[in-house]
């Protein structure tokens, strides 16, 4: 690069060489102390594909938080009694015994997997309560807890005793399991207790279902109708999860 001279601008002095290039025209990269004068509206001054990647950016927060929000969104767990089935019965005028057997449908909307802490079931026949069972999962006496896998059903078996007298129906249900083995109609609630990521809450389910008496026998000389072994009447079955 050309020195230039006063005389180029009027000056009366010498003009010194550019002190970025040293009269060179030219910047060398170990030159760090320069200084370039850039236009406030040059280009070059915006950052490049700015917009795209901010567009980029939005449009994968809004995926991921819509993606973990339908995951981790609470869905109902259910817990709803199926079809009965008398697998005990010592059916008389006055006294009346007869153990139920159940199935309760498990189902879990989640995208995770949820545990049943509890469930209480209660037996009403013509409105008057006649059996009740409540199970606890997790204590000294039931240590594995059932777990309801994501989007997914499980069913528990479970079984309840009930006891009839003259006040709460006994003679009626000696009518229709002895003489004409008709159905015997209950109303079975069952409230359950479920649990995920350290969250509790509960479910109810109110339902009338029919138990067959079609294999109960007929009477004997006592005018007792049986079902089953004798030695369930002081065991209640077992709860079984599959």
């Amino acid at each position: 690069m050309p020195k230039l001279s006063g005389k180029s601008y009027g000056a009366t002095e010498p003009a010194e060489p550019c002190r970025t290039c040293k009269g060179s025209g030219k910047i060398t990269k170990k030159d760090k102390e320069g200084i370039a004068v850039i236009s406030y509206g040059d280009e070059r001054l915006a950052p490049s594909r700015t917009a795209i990647y901010m567009i980029i950016a939005v449009i994968l927060f809004l995926g991921l938080t819509g993606t973990l929000v339908i995951l981790f969104y609470p869905r109902t767990v259910s817990a709803k009694s199926s079809q009965l089935e008398i697998v005990y019965a010592d059916i008389q005028r006055n006294v009346t015994k007869i153990i139920l057997k159940d199935t309760i449908q498990l189902r879990n909307s989640n995208y995770f997997a949820s545990t049943l802490d509890g469930i209480n079931i209660t037996v009403q026949y013509q409105q008057k309560e006649v059996g009740k069972n409540s199970t606890l999962y997790g204590n000294t006496t039931r240590t594995v807890t059932p777990t309801i896998p994501a989007r997914g059903d499980s069913s528990l078996n479970y079984s309840i005793a009930l006891n009839f007298n003259r006040e709460t129906g006994s003679d009626d249900i000696w009518t229709y399991c002895c003489l004409i083995h008709y159905s015997l109609g209950f109303q079975v609630q069952v409230n359950s207790q479920f649990s995920y990521f350290s969250n509790r809450f509960e479910f109810s389910d109110n339902i009338y279902q029919n138990a067959n008496c079609i294999k109960i026998s007929k009477p004997d000389t006592n005018n007792t109708c049986h079902l089953g072994d004798r030695g369930i009447i002081n065991a209640v079955l077992p709860v079984e999860v599959r």
